[in-house]
């Protein structure tokens, strides 16, 4: 079969195309996969790095704030659509699935055009836009969260995890060790209550992933001989490594990272985008909450976050039960379910 993957922006949006994708090599290597991302997200990068080919095209998000990007990002779209236009009508592929972000428009517009058949996959419990407006055109709709169905209907299948996470086996440790994570770009407001309150966490060693944007600005000032505990990363390729040597994790609530600390059930503190589209990272946040396998802190809280580190570290009992809730939610078999429906409607 030739599958067209349509994912772009942010990790939260590629890794799950990108756990698709592993599945459908693993059943026949002789299936044909390419990626079809945009220009300025990670996809260029991310993919490659995994084995797959990619199409760029030039797709920009519809921003809210008046600025250049914003007035431009019609037009960035439309050229997108004609770019898209060409990569389908060469590829010809027999089934495009599409897991998000802003390549998403511009792909699905020319699908319907040129009759391709998609499938959706909405990472979210409150579905984006762009699933919203086509996924009435879509062959199917599938879904990584149950509470999404009062929102959209669609089979719900668990959001896709990639295999080296997977498998990948928690490991014991000496010392409590936690990973704070701002996603893929980052997260200011995290990453500056982590930096200036080392001295407050210094009985815990920590793996803090800071993302590209503020790696260098965060660390270039901080004296590592006097914080041997802590660690900083730029970025982390292999984010099941940091994830298995963690007792706990603090991160947004982006459904993908979310998807991966539950695969490995983790105890977690979720730091909802206080910026994110509709609030979806607080509806993310509240099914793990409401399960008993993360607490909520709100970003006006962010102050609070060493002390509710300490408390949960401290208490054993709390972190193996939040662990043991976070497996319950966990559906192992995503990517799988997917797979088979491409085979069967494609």
């Amino acid at each position: 079969m030739k599958i067209l993957i349509a994912a772009g922006g942010t990790g939260g949006h590629i890794y799950p195309g990108i756990a698709i994708a592993e599945e459908l090599k693993e059943r026949d290597p002789d299936n044909e996969i390419l990626f079809i991302g945009s220009y300025e997200g990670l996809e260029g990068d991310l993919v490659k790095k995994e084995g797959f080919k990619i199409r760029l095209i030039h797709a920009r998000a519809l921003l809210r704030k008046l600025s250049y990007k914003a007035i431009s990002a019609p037009f960035m779209t439309m050229i997108g659509f004609f770019e898209a236009l060409q990569v389908l009508f060469a590829f010809k592929p027999d089934m495009l699935v599409v897991t998000g972000g802003y390549v998403s428009f511009p792909v699905i517009c020319a699908a319907i055009i040129l009759r391709t058949p998609f499938i959706l996959h909405e990472q979210n419990v409150l579905p984006g836009l762009t699933n919203r407006l086509w996924h009435r055109f879509a062959r199917a709709t599938t879904l990584s969260f149950e509470e999404t169905l009062e929102y959209m209907e669609g089979t719900v299948t668990g959001n896709p995890v990639r295999k080296k996470i997977l498998s990948a086996k928690r490991k014991k440790n000496n010392e409590r060790t936690v990973a704070i994570i701002g996603g893929s770009q980052g997260a200011k407001s995290i990453n500056k209550t982590v930096v200036s309150h080392l001295h407050e966490l210094e009985d815990y060693k920590l793996f803090h992933i800071i993302g590209k944007r503020d790696y260098e600005t965060l660390t270039e000032f901080i004296e590592f001989t006097t914080y041997p505990h802590y660690h900083p990363i730029e970025y982390a390729h292999n984010i099941e490594e940091v994830l298995s040597q963690s007792d706990l994790v603090v991160s947004r609530a982006g459904a993908t990272i979310i998807s991966e600390i539950i695969a490995l059930g983790l105890p977690s503190i979720l730091i909802p985008f206080p910026y994110s589209a509709e609030g979806h990272q607080d509806l993310n946040a509240d099914v793990l909450a409401q399960a008993g396998a993360a607490v909520v802190l709100p970003d006006k809280d962010i102050e609070k976050l060493p002390l509710e580190i300490r408390s949960l570290l401290e208490d054993e009992t709390k972190l193996i039960k939040m662990g043991q809730a976070a497996l319950k939610l966990m559906r192992r078999d995503a990517a799988k379910q997917i797979a088979d429906m491409i085979y069967d409607l494609g």
